[in-house]
C-alpha cells in the first residue's frame, strides 16, 4: 500500500457559524519551512551559532536555512580579535575555554594570550564552514520589527554604502565587551604631549617594550586589562602611575596541575559564591594571605588594594605580574581620584598634580546591555525597555521582541565559570527554536511578560545570596556599587545548562502562519513517507536477535 502526499487527499473541517472553512494543505506534514537568519557579531558567540546553524541543517534538525553573520570588524573572533592590549590573555584555563565539540591541542600557555584565542576561533569557524556566511566590516545601524509580516528589516552599513536586509530571526550576538567605555575626566580632551590609549583599541603595531622607555605613563583604571597591561609594561616604561578608585583582588592561579583527583567542593557553585558558606571563606583567606604575602613590607599597598567586600563580588585576575609590578621603584600606585586632565598631566581629588607624558585608558567596555542603535518592535525601543535595568528572559528572549533570540544576553554565566559551555547551551536552546518556528509554521514566537517577570524574580531572590551583590563597584551592576548585578546568572554554570537544555514552551506566544495552528500537519503523512525513508522504523532487526520466550516468564 502506497500513501499519497498530493491532491487525491483533500477535504474539508466542518465549520463553526460563520467561520471560513478550513482546508488543509495538500503535502505531507511536518515540513520544515525556509527561515533567514540574521546574526550580529562574529565572535565566541556568533560563531558557535553559526557552526550549529550549518550542523542542525546536516542532521536533520533544522530545516533550510539562509543565515548571514555581520561583523562591523574587519576580523572575526570577537573581543579576541580586537583586544590586544600588552599581556592580554583569558583568566580561564585554556584547555576550558574551547568548544566540547572543539577541543585544541596547541594552546601555548595555561592561561593563553589573544592571539592564540583568536587562532582557536578562526580555526573553529574554518573547519565549521561559516566564513563565506560572514560579512566583515558591516555594522547594524537599526533593527525593526515589521509585526504584519513577522519579520526583521535591518540597516546595515557596509564597504559600499547603507543597505536593507530582511529576516525571519534577528539574533544579537556582539557580546557584552564590544562597545568601548571612554570615561568622563574633567578635561581629558586637553592632554596633548601624545596620543591618548585605550586598552580596548590598542595599536596593533605598538611594541610596548619600546614604546614607553622614556615616558611618564598613567594608566587609569584596574579591572582585568588594567592589571594586565600594567603587570606587561612596567618594566619596560620610566615610570608608571597607576590610578584606581578602589581596592581589588588579585589572585594566584587556582588550578595549576592537569585534571585528576580533587576535593568536590573546590569550584562548587554553592561553596564558592555563596555568601559565608566555608570554601568561600577560605578561598578568600587564601587569597588575601597571597596577596599580604606578595605585599610584605608595603603597608600602604596593603591598605589600598585588599578589598573588605566578598571575593568574586567583582571578577578575581590571576595576575602576579601586576604584584610585581607594584614593588618597582617607578611604579606608584594614587587612590585619590582624578580632579582633572591638563596638556601635561593629571590633577588628583586631593590636589597634587602628576606630570605624564602618556596616558593609557583601561577603562574596559560599556557593559550596560542597552543596544547603541534602535531595536524597535511593537512601538518599543529596547534602549528604553532596559533604560533603568536590563532584564531578559534567561538571557535569551526579552518580552515584546518577536523572533528576537540573544546570544549572551544579560543574566547568562559571565562569572560562575568558563563562558563557552553556557555559549553552547545558548545557541542550541535558539537551534531549538527555530525548528519549532520551522516545523510547526510559526510566524512568530514572543515570550510571555508574566514569564520573563516571574523568572527574574526568582533570579533576584537568590542573587541577593550571592556574592555577587556585595557592596562593590563592578561591570556585573554597570560599575554602580549600588547596584544590582543584572548580567548575571543566578545559579551554578551545570544549573544554567540544564535550564536551558529543554525550552519552556508554555511561556512563549505564537502566532501561526495559517488561520489553524495544526495547518503544518498537512495531509496527514509524515515527513518519513515524503522522502521514502523506512515505513516502519519503529521495528528494528537487532531487537529481534534475544527475543522475549514464553520460557522465561518466572512463575508464582
Amino acid at each position: 500500500m502506497r500513501l499519497v502526499n498530493d491532491d487525491t487527499l483533500g477535504g474539508a473541517t466542518t465549520p463553526g457559524a460563520g467561520k471560513t472553512p478550513w482546508q488543509y494543505q495538500k503535502q505531507a506534514g511536518f515540513q520544515k519551512r525556509p527561515l533567514r537568519v540574521a546574526i550580529s557579531g562574529a565572535g565566541a558567540s556568533g560563531i558557535c551559532l553559526g557552526v550549529q546553524l550549518l550542523k542542525g541543517q546536516e542532521d536533520g534538525t533544522l530545516g533550510p536555512i539562509d543565515f548571514t553573520i555581520f561583523e562591523r570588524h574587519a576580523d572575526y573572533g570577537g573581543t579576541w580579535a580586537v583586544n590586544n592590549y600588552p599581556g592580554c590573555r583569558c583568566d580561564v584555563p585554556a584547555h576550558v575555554y574551547t568548544f566540547s565539540w572543539a577541543p585544541y591541542a596547541d594552546w601555548p600557555e595555561y592561561y593563553s594570550q589573544s592571539p592564540d584565542i583568536n587562532t582557536y576561533f578562526h580555526l573553529v569557524a574554518q573547519k565549521g564552514g561559516i566564513v563565506p556566511h560572514m560579512k566583515l566590516s558591516h555594522t547594524i545601524r537599526s533593527a525593526t520589527f515589521n509585526e504584519k509580516s513577522s519579520t526583521w528589516l535591518l540597516s546595515i552599513e557596509g564597504p559600499d554604502g547603507v543597505f536593507d536586509h530582511e529576516v525571519d530571526v534577528y539574533v544579537p550576538a556582539n557580546g557584552v565587551l564590544s562597545q568601548v567605555n571612554r570615561p568622563s575626566i574633567n578635561g581629558l580632551e586637553n592632554f596633548t604631549k601624545n596620543p591618548i590609549l585605550h586598552t580596548a583599541e590598542w595599536p596593533r603595531h605598538l611594541d610596548y617594550t619600546t614604546a614607553f622607555k622614556d615616558e611618564r605613563v598613567a594608566v587609569i583604571g584596574i579591572g582585568s586589562s588594567g592589571v594586565q597591561t600594567i603587570g606587561a609594561i612596567a618594566p619596560h616604561s620610566k615610570n608608571v602611575n597607576i590610578f584606581a578608585r578602589s581596592p581589588f583582588w588579585i589572585s594566584p592561579p587556582f588550578v595549576k596541575d592537569a585534571a585528576g583527583e580533587r576535593d568536590w567542593k573546590v569550584g562548587n557553585f554553592e561553596y564558592v559564591f555563596v555568601h559565608g558558606t566555608e570554601t568561600n571563606i577560605e578561598t578568600r583567606e587564601i587569597v588575601r594571605k597571597m596577596m599580604h604575602e606578595e605585599l610584605k613590607g608595603r603597608p600602604d599597598l596593603i591598605e589600598k588594594l585588599i578589598p573588605k567586600w566578598d571575593i568574586w563580588c567583582r571578577r578575581v585576575t590571576p595576575c602576579i605580574s601586576f604584584m610585581d609590578a607594584l614593588h618597582m621603584p617607578q611604579v606608584d600606585l594614587i587612590t585619590e581620584g582624578i580632579a582633572s586632565v591638563s596638556a601635561d598631566g593629571i590633577t588628583t581629588g586631593q590636589g597634587n598634580f602628576v606630570e605624564v607624558d602618556r596616558i593609557i585608558l583601561a577603562t574596559g567596555f560599556d557593559t550596560s546591555f542597552k543596544p547603541k542603535y534602535p531595536i524597535t518592535a511593537k512601538g518599543k525601543n529596547l534602549s528604553d525597555v532596559w533604560s533603568k535595568r536590563s532584564k531578559a528572559y534567561m538571557s535569551i528572549a526579552v518580552a515584546g521582541f518577536p523572533n528576537f533570540f540573544y546570544m549572551c544576553g544579560p543574566g547568562t554565566i559571565f562569572a560562575n565559570g568558563s563562558l563557552l559551555p553556557g555559549i553552547e547551551a545558548n545557541a542550541a536552546y535558539i537551534i531549538q527554536c527555530l525548528a519549532k518556528m520551522q516545523t510547526h509554521e510559526i510566524a512568530a514566537m514572543d515570550v510571555q511578560q508574566d514569564a520573563q517577570d516571574e523568572y527574574n524574580e526568582q533570579q533576584e531572590s537568590l542573587m541577593a545570596d550571592l556574592v555577587f551583590s556585595d557592596q562593590c563597584s563592578s561591570w556585573y551592576k554597570g560599575g554602580n556599587a549600588e547596584g544590582k548585578p543584572d548580567a548575571l546568572y543566578a545559579g551554578s554554570v551545570l544549573g544554567f545548562l540544564e535550564l536551558l537544555r529543554t525550552p519552556r514552551w508554555e511561556d512563549w506566544k505564537y502566532k501561526s502562519i495559517r488561520a489553524n495552528r495544526f495547518s503544518f500537519l498537512g495531509n496527514g503523512t509524515s515527513t518519513i513517507e515524503a522522502t521514502q525513508g523506512d515505513r516502519v522504523p519503529y521495528l528494528k532487526l537487532e531487537d529481534h536477535f534475544n527475543p522475549l520466550r514464553v520460557t522465561d516468564l518466572e512463575k508464582a
